[in-house]
């Protein structure tokens, strides 16, 4: 009576989170998908009988993505990243002695979850500044323009690459003074300002 008394209180708990969906396993066991921030889907198992618990990971085909035993288990939590994953429909599915049942969840990751990771740095001793471009959005280009002090655009770069990336941009043909560095990436935007002097 108190296992069954704890399953009630923990279900009721959770009861306020945004859950994907939620499955009975039988008269003994329920569990609760909820889908977190970001990319992540946390599964919540409770029983009152202990007895080892398969939970698996199935995309649209069937095809294993992932599985993994715990022992012994009344209760217990794990989160699932589905960052390294194909947007679409998976199912999670949970075993124990009880039966099988399975819970759908859509993974849809925003399209501005990868943010545009730059920096410039300005190279000693030389009118010249080289940009690194760490993570952006590889389905767009990046446009690289840089203004002198009056806001007029001295250089303009587009640049179509898979990876990260630094390039140097000399200055030495422009007049001395503030210079702004605009890099932009899928609606995204980061501006650096640098002086520069003869």
């Amino acid at each position: 009576m108190k296992k069954l008394t704890a399953l009630v209180v923990l279900l009721t708990l959770v009861g306020t989170a945004s859950f994907a969906s939620s499955g009975p396993l039988g008269e003994n066991s329920k569990f609760t998908v909820i889908e977190k921030a970001d990319t992540k889907f946390e599964l919540i198992y409770v029983s009152s009988e202990e007895g080892d618990v398969r939970v698996s990971i199935l995309d649209e085909t069937g095809r294993n993505i992932e599985s993994n035993t715990v022992k012994h288990a009344t209760k217990f939590r794990r989160t699932f990243d589905f960052s390294k994953l194909e947007p679409g429909k998976y199912s999670i599915v949970v075993k124990n002695a009880e039966g099988t049942s399975r819970e759908e969840v859509t993974y849809l990751p925003a399209k501005n979850m990868v943010k545009l990771q730059t920096f410039v740095a300005k190279i000693p001793d030389s009118k010249s500044v080289k940009v690194h471009v760490g993570d952006f959005n590889k389905d767009e280009p990046v446009y690289v323009r840089i203004y002198n002090e009056k806001d007029k655009v001295i250089h303009k770069d587009e640049i179509i690459h898979s990876t990260s990336f630094s390039k140097v941009y000399n200055l030495k043909k422009a007049k001395s003074g503030e210079f702004r560095v605009l890099i932009e990436n899928d609606g995204e935007m980061k501006s650096f300002v640098y002086k520069i002097e003869d």
